[in-house]
């Protein structure tokens, strides 16, 4: 920096005259300037000879500068290969400047792109001189001023060793091209460009022209004292204590870049230190306090330190650059006005933007970005799994997660990875064996792992951290609700099952009826008293004989009967076992070798007989109940062969008829015996149908029996055909509307054929998804249902928690995007902010786990990063949004810009607000509302309220999980709990408040939904919720936020757990329809609804009535959505009886629910008939009036759930 005070010893003073002395001294001047040259001319240079000219040679390339070297390696390259480096230089006099050094001389550097000046005294240049001359006598053994003129080079640099104070003005310029050719020289060689002393002499560093860093806007050496983070606690002043004792300095080599300032340690390899980012708090003060003289203090919102300079010069010089470092390059995190919401990051135009609907093309598009990384990949997860497989379906290892990363490391890509540290004994997220597999236990130095937060003693348990990103050189970045874990790989299908190369039966196993069941076993009866008993073989004398009647309780006698067995076909079941109705008595049975039973009969019980269907296990139960607790009476033992019985399609034949039953096997309550495998059935009953007591009554004596008989088996044997005929799958669904009669042919010829008229732009075929039979989708521990079971032993991660055969798999919903430019540096900027907070943390020490520094926002793009995904991406301005506070980024203020812009977009909606997410947990009053704080639901309640005054038309889709996805019963209560008193339940509710205000029905503005699956698995009809785990919000076509956060205090408050989110809004728009007036929507937020809403509908593949989902606010389309999703809701409630549903009101309902017989157990053909005409989609009513009449059912006080502090809950 220039010194603009110039000298005016030589220029004439006011009030004097020329003659006399002023003559004289001006003449002894020249005479003085004469003498200098003279003398300059002569002996005034030393040489600073090349030791060696192989040195010269240069032999790197510019990918030594990337930013994933290590800056401080002994080997680091600083200077850009094959780059001369010019030099200018000129001086001017101190004002009041020391006798010996009365010139500032001002360096001006070029080295290609980079310019730069430094402000030197002629003390410093020889001192560099000085260092390097040192080097030269250890190589030639003779110092500089021993070399005679004679052996002079001409390349040679030439120092000028003149003292300054010897020098004229008249001469100044010499003086300068002298020195600006010997630094020229000096900086072609290598050696002695390179060296520390000349590196400082120049102001640069390992930092100054690092690939995507900033050019340094200046550099130095300064003494710093460093303040506590304001998280850890503040600096306290003894009174009457001197500063001095507690005050520590050490010199630091300081580096001012375009967001930031940093520095390194020269005495520890340059070793970075922890950067202050430019934030809404940065601040740079020189007033400190009296007599702090020359320094300054900055502050940010992580830390504050002070810095000492020599003078007040150097002072004002690093004060007034650090001010146009916040009004121009860092202005767009400073100035509050630019920071919208209150958030960290700036809004970004002109950014490419892609939405993923579910996970599948997600994980592949980021494994295409892992495998087209560069330098860096930085990922944060709230769970992460290293065997995940990230391309499907396929077991090739190239596409597994940890093979990629490790595959990576090898290249020379840093990785850093940091995951939220679960408390071990509640969560089994094994975050601890992620980090040694992925470190390769600490030998890896490419991949490094940091887990937060340290429980204790930060005294953090509840909290997490539960941002999901990927981000690809600081460039590209994939995030939103995906975890890059088990269970989360899904497509559009949302399949129930993955049996891979084993043959899924899809034809359904034979209607379950009272009269045919009480006829058969009737049959089943008279056919076995028809054996006498010399014939009978004592099954007991086999060797594998199983006992099935050794843990049967006198109450009930328990025998199942499975629909199939789940490892073999109908045709061949691998045993036979009859149960018998004897009269009125119950045969209980031992199955041996052979399909030979032995029977035990038993007295009758005092109530009828209870047919039993066992949902999970594909088997069927015969048990006694009553009123009380039966009895039964052993009789004497009687032994049946039924070796004559035939196994094909288990066809019992009498006298007079016969029938079609599915095999038959049995298994005990609870202790079976270890000869039978009982991996492949469970014992959950819950359905429950009365069959006659006497099996006389049942057919026998029934003259309309036998027509009965023969019309269930002529319509089965129908069904049947027309099953072989079409083979089900999950795209059956979505062709039934398309003609009357069955459709069959290539998988090609379902794409959207809605065109959307006028409306549309650019729409292209959908691919449906590949269907194949070659492998597993999910592998091991990914075949998951946590409904059924969470995650159990996950690092035996390729073994199987669930028999394929008897579970359906939990589909998972989800969305996520990618961003390409500087929003990606502002994602980048997030997770370095929390990284660096982390290492300072934890492992301040450790210097294998560097400090991490933001990429410039100045470096153009080049590479055309959309070329790895050949897909369509839109141009959208973007804002990152995030929930942050002091124990999970170091911050001193909460930031919550998240909430606002939630509360924002609501506010300034027009026509419709879509919802997706996994909780739905808000207040509309949060001053009265002590447990939940989040206005989410008031403002949606304003703004209905806005409508309905106006009399306009506006509508609210909210899209949650049925039930929250726990496998423990007093979480779901917990959280359903809240759910629904944020909806329609308790004072501060959404429904409530609407009608307190006069709204007559508060469903034409907002309605709720969930959203299910079916399919046949082995013979048998089965369904599952699909878990809703999105946290996306789209407005009038126009904007979307989406993100890690959900709808509730946890995330939305920030000083709970740490989320991310984007705020896009389209800037490319086109006209379209919204409650039938003509409107400006964005690609971007359009297509992504469009889509949403044909998968919700089934018209996504197939739209073979045209179903225009355009205009989602009209009446029309409105009430054509709500009844495609009620009609759905009443057809799974009657096909099979689902939970949560609201015919239950109360836990005494729920109790006994189970109990009420359902078509998927009674008449399996009906119900698959019901589900193929009448179910369009996935959408579902949400169950508002689920225990609706219980209060308070949140947990007891005295379960763990109930004890644990409520906002864990909220």
């Amino acid at each position: 920096m220039k010194n603009n005070n110039n000298n005016k010893d030589n220029q004439e003073t006011p009030g004097t005259r020329p003659g006399g002395l002023f003559d004289f001294i001006q003449q002894t001047n020249v005479i003085g300037n004469v003498i200098a040259a003279a003398a300059t001319q002569k002996n005034s240079f030393e040489p600073l000879p090349f030791s060696n000219s192989s040195l010269f040679e240069e032999n790197y390339d510019e990918s030594s500068l990337r930013i994933n070297i290590n800056p401080f390696a002994t080997n680091k390259h600083i200077f850009l290969p094959k780059t001369p480096i010019t030099v200018s230089v000129s001086a001017e006099r101190k004002h009041g400047a020391h006798i010996f050094h009365p010139y500032n001389y001002t360096l001006s550097f070029t080295h290609g792109e980079h310019k730069w000046e430094v402000v030197r005294t002629f003390k410093e240049i020889k001192d560099t001189h000085k260092s390097l001359s040192k080097i030269v006598k250890q190589d030639l053994g003779r110092s500089c001023s021993d070399i005679s003129q004679e052996e002079y080079k001409d390349d040679w640099p030439l120092f000028p060793t003149e003292h300054d104070h010897l020098i004229s003005s008249n001469l100044i310029g010499e003086r300068c091209k002298h020195l600006a050719e010997y630094l020229k020289r000096m900086l072609t060689y290598p050696p002695f460009r390179d060296h520390p002393n000349t590196l400082q002499l120049l102001g640069v560093s390992p930092l100054s022209f690092m690939i995507g860093l900033s050019s340094s806007h200046i550099e130095y050496l300064l003494p710093k004292r460093t303040g506590d983070n304001v998280y850890y606690g503040h600096f306290s002043q003894i009174k009457l204590c001197c500063d001095n004792i507690k005050i520590r300095y050490a010199k630091r080599w300081f580096i001012l870049k375009d967001t930031y300032i940093v520095y390194t340690n020269l005495e520890n390899n340059n070793l970075v230190g922890f950067a202050m980012l430019v934030d809404r708090a940065f601040r740079c003060e020189t007033k400190i306090k009296a007599g702090a003289y020359h320094a300054v203090e900055i502050r940010n919102l992580q830390r504050n330190l002070i810095l000492k300079f020599k003078n007040a010069q150097q002072q004002k010089d690093w004060h007034e650059k650090i001010t146009w470092v916040l009004n121009n390059s860092g202005r767009c995190f400073n100035d509050v006005s630019l920071l919208k919401n209150g958030s960290y990051a700036p809004v970004r135009r002109n950014q490419l933007c892609k939405w993923y609907v579910n996970s599948a093309q997600y994980m592949e598009h980021v494994m295409m970005g892992l495998n087209n990384a560069k330098e860096e990949i930085f990922i944060t997860d709230w769970w992460f799994s290293p065997e995940l497989f990230l391309k499907r379906p396929t077991d090739d290892l190239q596409f597994r997660l940890d093979k990629i990363l490790l595959k990576k490391s090898r290249e020379g890509v840093k990785i850093y990875i940091m995951l939220f540290k679960e408390v071990s004994f509640a969560i089994g997220l094994l975050s601890y064996r992620v980090k040694n597999l992925l470190t390769q236990n600490g030998t890896n130095a490419n991949i490094r792992v940091l887990r937060h937060p340290e429980h204790s003693p930060s005294g953090v348990f509840l909290w997490s951290h539960h941002e999901k990103m990927v981000i690809i050189d600081q460039s590209v970045a994939f995030f939103g609700g995906i975890d890059l874990c088990f269970g989360r790989w899904d497509d559009d299908l949302h399949r129930l099952i993955d049996l891979g190369r084993q043959e899924n039966r899809t034809e359904l196993d034979p209607p379950v009826t009272t009269e045919t069941h009480a006829y058969n076993l009737a049959n089943l009866a008279q056919q076995i008293q028809k054996y006498p008993k010399e014939r009978a073989i004592d099954v007991e004398k086999n060797t594998g004989e199983t006992d099935l009647n050794n843990n049967l309780d006198d109450s009930t006698a328990d025998i199942k009967i499975p629909l199939e067995s789940p490892t073999v076909t109908p045709s061949k079941p691998d045993a036979l076992i009859v149960a018998a109705l004897m009269g009125n008595s119950i045969a209980k049975f031992k199955l041996g070798r052979n399909n030979r039973l032995t029977t035990q009969l038993s007295a009758p019980a005092q109530s009828s007989p209870v047919y039993q269907p066992d949902t999970p296990t594909n088997s069927l139960s015969i048990m006694t109940r009553g009123s009380e607790k039966s009895k039964s009476f052993n009789m004497k033992n009687e032994k049946v062969d039924l070796r004559s019985l035939k196994t094909d399609d288990v066809e019992i034949t009498t006298d007079h008829n016969k029938s079609n039953i599915s095999a038959i096997s049995a298994t005990s309550s609870k202790k079976t015996n270890k000869h039978l495998n009982t991996s492949k059935f469970g014992s959950k009953a819950s359905k429950y149908l009365n069959v006659p007591t006497d099996p006389t009554q049942a057919d026998v004596n029934d003259v309309d029996s036998n027509n009965r008989k023969d019309r269930v088996k002529r319509r089965w044997d129908k069904f049947k055909k027309t099953v072989k005929r079409r083979s089900h799958n999950p795209l059956n669904r979505l062709r039934r509307r398309s003609s009357g009669s069955d459709s069959s042919g290539d998988y090609s010829e379902y794409t959207d054929s809605d065109e959307e008229g006028r409306h549309s732009f650019n729409e292209e075929k959908v691919e449906l998804p590949i269907i194949s039979n070659e492998g597993h989708y999910w592998i091991g521990k990914d075949y998951s249902n946590t409904y059924k079971m969470d995650f159990k032993d996950v690092h035996d991660f390729s073994r199987d928690q669930f028999d394929r055969t008897v579970t359906p798999r939990m589909p998972w919903r989800d969305e996520g995007l990618v961003v390409i430019g500087e929003a990606a540096r502002d994602l980048a900027r997030h997770f370095i902010q929390r990284w660096n907070q982390c290492k300072r943390e934890k492992v301040r020490q450790n210097d294998s786990y560097p400090f991490l520094l933001p990429k410039s926002y100045q470096e153009p793009f080049n590479y055309d990063y959309t070329e790895w995904f050949k897909e369509q991406f839109y141009k959208c301005e973007v804002q990152m949004t995030r929930s942050l506070d002091a124990w999970s980024g170091g911050i001193s203020e909460t930031e919550f810009s998240i909430l606002n812009s939630y509360c924002d977009l609501i506010q300034k909606s027009e026509h419709y607000i879509y919802i997706e997410n996994q909780f739905f947990v808000t207040t509309t009053d949060p001053v009265r509302d002590t447990d939940v704080k989040n206005m989410i639901g008031g403002e949606l309640v304003e703004r209905i309220m806005r409508a309905f005054r106006d009399k306009k038309k506006f509508r609210v889709y909210v899209v949650l999980p049925l039930l929250p996805g726990f496998d423990n019963p007093n979480a779901i209560q917990a959280v359903q709990y809240y759910n629904l008193r944020s909806i329609i339940n308790g004072d501060f509710s959404i429904y409530k408040a609407l009608k307190n205000r006069g709204v007559p029905d508060p469903f034409e503005y907002i309605t709720f939904y969930g959203m299910r699956n079916w399919s046949v698995l082995m013979g048998k009809l089965v369904q599952e919720i699909i878990y809703v785990h999105s946290k996306l919000m789209i407005v009038d076509d126009k904007y979307v936020i989406c993100g890690s956060a959900n709808v509730n205090d946890r995330s939305m408050l920030g000083k709970r757990d740490s989320e991310i989110a984007a705020v896009v809004k389209d800037e490319e728009l086109f006209q379209s329809v919204l409650d039938g007036q003509k409107v400006l929507v964005g690609k971007y937020a359009n297509s992504l609804r469009k889509k949403i809403f044909k998968l919700h509908l089934g018209i996504y593949f197939n739209n073979p009535n045209k179903i225009d989902v355009q205009d989602c606010v009209c009446d029309e389309f409105y009430n054509y959505f709500r009844s495609v999703s009620k009609t759905n809701t009443e057809v799974y409630d009657e096909v099979f009886k689902c939970l949560p549903s609201d015919n239950i009101t109360d836990f005494q309902i729920l109790a006994s629910y189970g109990e009420k017989s359902c078509l998927s157990k009674v008449d399996p053909p009906a119900g698959k008939k019901e589900l193929d005409e009448k179910v369009n989609g996935f959408i579902v009513d949400f169950p508002l009036k689920f225990l609706c009449k219980e209060k308070n059912f949140f947990p007891d006080i005295r379960t763990p759930e109930g004890m644990v502090p409520i906002a864990m809950w909220t």
